[in-house]
């Protein structure tokens, strides 16, 4: 191996080798090809400061780096940022250097505040570095922005040209906003009320309290419960993250076994910095199935927890997302939604923890806490019924949007209009998912145009594509709102009726129970102001305003008769034009033919006459409203999977067509409202797809 270098002495003004705290020369740890790569790239800044150390078992070279103004306005690089060095083909890059990366810039106090926590510089051995980091980067979109050097590359020369040339390719061609997974690391993750919250979580489990975390989907309730998770294990302790959707098929009993076999699995692997495993290989559970039976089942569970916990050395979290599937009324599986098993599993839970807190806690995350707030299960007490304080991850505010946008656009090559920030806010509440979604369209806008790095989009751009900025956004606002809809229909019925009616009717309707909206105002989503009430995110409004539109209080008979035509003329428009398709896929050029057939029993002979001078489209614009029942009927086949169920179609059907209050200017009582309301429902949840 080659000796080591010692002392640098200064070889440029820019490219000078001392401490930048007592401007004594700094030495290069590292043998020659480090000296010569690292030597290379101080060309373009200084080098501040150079240390070893081993992590995992293998040997590291790590040095800082302080760029020169140039690539520090460019890139948006911090003050100085990482170089870490790979020698050897055991030393090549793997999972354990990313590891020791985030470890460096996220754990180490004295490093992780004086480095660009984003972008760090990685010099290997392998020529063929770039591909592989190019490869990672595709596995692993949130991971850190790693620019990639061989010391060959280095070592040869490399021109001010290439080297910007190798930022740009890793900074400038990744969708950092569209990052869409929930985040493993810090690297991305912003808003200070957010890093409270992990404090206070953190605070909870090292006093064995147990804690609720809530808010509506793609908020990033997961993002927080993932680095809680590493904050602990940075601490000693341990936590296991278990996502509910996979386990409500299990019965209580089975889950909890699941629960032991999971600790267990992942502190096999998990390795300290010295290169041990956090179980002994050596140790070993009597894990088997067959102890926990419904009746051994919570003792077996103290027994095994109580082991894991004292070989850990450490109390254990237990974290359970997506709690909807195992809590009674919500679960899919009829055992957690109508059964008991939601009642024995929080009972084996809290049993212990009454008895011994030193154990492990727990965490319930979901959208609503209604598991904790339901005082009893099938007509006994609910074990967790108070046990916990909800607390809910809320909106960003305008400073967070800001330091998110910039911050991520800045490594992407994009900067902002500051008006943009503000109307970011408005239109989106400061829902940190959906604004990252519409910077991710407004950056593939760019690079599909092939504008030129870096850029900076102006206000005007922005309010000129706001509203198909809301369009596309559309489908994620339906996702974020579907649990709601389909597990909390009173809560989603309320904020409905806000966007819908407007403050004033709201008002009348709430009567003072406060209660009823308590979680629509954890979640953000209505905010309260001076006794009235807003919908926070306009664009989930406009998007409840369009798509539920026809579901607005009419309050007088006019503005019942105009709902009554404009929902009418939309089911008949949308009924139309699937018997057009329908008729021409089945009969081609025969569909006039077989049309006329159809109604030639009619006494209107103008109509016919009229039918018969026409192209086939033509034709069935002649149609009347209550035909349309006839013609589908004839062929009814075509038309069974949009309408499964014939008698209700022909029913409501006929309930429509025979209130046309608005073509008579006739008045309807409330009795005949309501059944017509049910009817248009039956057609607009038949044809929403065609909408």
């Amino acid at each position: 191996m080659d000796r080591e270098r010692s002392i640098v002495t200064a070889f440029d003004e820019v490219g000078i080798v001392k401490d930048h705290r007592t401007g004594e020369p700094i030495e290069i740890k590292g043998n020659d090809k480090i000296y010569k790569a690292v030597l290379e790239l101080s060309k373009y800044g200084k080098i501040t400061f150079s240390r070893e150390q081993i992590f995992k078992s293998t040997h590291y070279y790590f040095h800082f780096f302080k760029p020169v103004e140039t690539l520090r306005q460019l890139y948006n690089l911090g003050d100085e940022m990482l170089v870490l060095c790979c020698i050897g083909s055991i030393n090549c890059f793997k999972s354990r250097t990313k590891d020791f990366i985030d470890y460096l810039l996220a754990t180490k106090a004295e490093y992780k505040n004086r480095l660009d926590k984003i972008t760090c510089i990685l010099i290997d051995d392998n020529d063929d570095i770039v591909n592989i980091i190019k490869e990672d980067r595709n596995a692993n979109p949130d991971s850190r922005l790693i620019v990639p050097f061989s010391y060959s590359e280095l070592i040869n020369g490399i021109s001010e040209s290439e080297l910007q040339n190798r930022f740009r390719d890793f900074l400038f061609e990744r969708d950092l906003f569209g990052i869409a997974s929930p985040l493993n690391n810090d690297t991305y993750f912003y808003g200070q009320d957010r890093m409270n919250l992990i404090s206070s979580l953190y605070g909870k489990y090292k006093q064995g309290e147990q804690a609720g975390l809530f808010g509506l989907r793609r908020i990033g309730k997961t993002s927080v419960l993932n680095l809680l998770q590493i904050r602990i294990e940075q601490d000693g302790g341990a936590a296991v993250y278990f996502d509910c959707s996979q386990y409500h098929h299990q019965r209580w009993n089975s889950f909890l076994h699941q629960i032991v076999v999971e600790i267990e699995k992942k502190y096999k692997k998990v390795q300290t910095e010295d290169g041990n495993t956090r179980i002994p290989k050596e140790f070993s559970l009597p894990k088997s199935a067959s102890r926990y039976t419904e009746a051994k089942a919570a003792k077996s569970f103290e027994e095994d927890i109580s082991s894991l916990s004292e070989v850990l050395g450490t109390r254990i979290l237990l974290i359970f997302d997506e709690v909807e599937n195992i809590s009674y009324t919500t679960s899919p599986s009829e055992n957690w939604k109508t059964g008991n098993d939601a009642l024995f599993f929080w009972q084996s839970l809290r049993s212990i923890i009454q008895t011994n807190n030193t154990l492990f806690s727990f965490i319930i995350a979901g959208v609503n806490p209604k598991c904790v707030e339901l005082s009893q299960i099938n007509g006994c007490d609910n074990p967790i019924f108070g046990m916990l304080r909800p607390q809910y991850v809320t909106l960003f505010n305008l400073k967070d949007v800001k330091n998110m946008v910039s911050g991520i656009g800045g490594h992407s090559g994009l900067y902002f209009d500051e008006e943009i920030y503000s109307k970011l806010v408005e239109d989106y509440g400061g829902h940190p998912f959906l604004i990252r979604q519409v910077c991710s369209r407004i950056n593939t806008d760019l690079l599909e145009k092939g504008e030129e790095r870096p850029y900076t989009v102006s206000k005007y751009s922005y309010e000129k594509n706001a509203e198909n900025y809301r369009l596309e956004m559309a489908g994620v606002i339906e996702q974020i709102l579907g649990v709601l809809e389909t597990y909390y229909p009173e809560e989603f019925e309320m904020l409905k009726r806000l966007a819908l009616d407007g403050r004033t009717a709201f008002r009348k309707r709430l009567g003072g129970r406060e209660n009823a909206i308590v979680h629509l105002l954890g979640y953000c989503l209505i905010e309260r102001a001076e006794d009235d009430y807003f919908v926070r995110i306009k664009s989930i409004e406009d998007y409840l305003k369009n798509k539920y539109y026809y579901e607005k209080t009419a309050t007088t008979q006019d503005q019942i008769r105009e709902e009554v035509r404009s929902r009418r003329e939309r089911i008949e428009m949308i009924l139309r034009d699937i018997i057009f398709h329908n008729m021409q896929s089945q009969y081609g050029k025969k569909s006039k033919e077989r049309l006329m057939a159809y109604i030639s029993g009619t006494n209107d002979q103008t109509q016919l006459k009229r039918m018969r001078d026409v192209p086939f489209s033509q034709a069935l614009k002649e149609l009347y409203f209550n035909q349309l029942k006839f013609i589908m009927a004839k062929d009814w086949k075509m038309y069974q999977n949009i309408f499964p169920d014939k008698v209700k179609f022909e029913q409501f059907f006929d309930v429509i067509n025979s209130n046309r209050i608005d073509a008579h200017a006739k008045d309807i009582d409330e009795e005949d409202y309501a059944v017509l309301q049910i009817a248009f429902k039956f057609f607009e949840k038949a044809l929403s797809d065609f909408f």
